[in-house]
């Protein structure tokens, strides 16, 4: 094979594992806030609708740090799209690293919340439902 074919094939292969130095700030830029561009949005997913047991914190990244913060999720009936691990969250009686994305009820799209304020039924069967992210 030819150096430049090989080149090709190896930036190919890395950027589809998104390897990249381009995609890692991208990623990076996740974080920021609300105008960042988003790996995952509402508009690619379903709305799948469970109870939450307690109001929370919304998050523009799937982690709970204060820096993250976007907005509210209101306690009772709420939509949510798909799962993604993120950083380990415990509350309510549990621990866990998944998070789910919804919209939140202070106008934020496409924002984070941790898996572990849904109620028992939510919590014992989000997993077979929400597709990951």
């Amino acid at each position: 094979m030819r150096p430049h074919t090989a080149r090709r094939a190896l930036i190919g292969l890395l950027a589809a594992a998104g390897l990249l130095v381009g995609t890692a700030s991208s990623a990076h830029a996740q974080e920021s806030g609300p105008t960042a561009t988003k790996a995952a949005t509402s508009a690619q997913y379903a709305k799948h609708y469970f109870d939450t047991v307690v109001s929370q914190w919304t998050h523009w990244s799937p982690n709970a740090l204060n820096s993250t913060h976007a907005g509210n999720l209101w306690v009772g009936t709420n939509y949510f799209y798909c799962q993604t691990p993120g950083a380990t969250y415990a509350h309510n009686g549990r621990q866990d690293s998944i998070w789910l994305l919804t919209d939140d009820d202070s106008g934020n799209k496409n924002v984070y919340v941790s898996d572990v304020n849904l109620d028992d039924a939510g919590w014992r069967s989000f997993g077979r439902i929400l597709p990951a992210c």
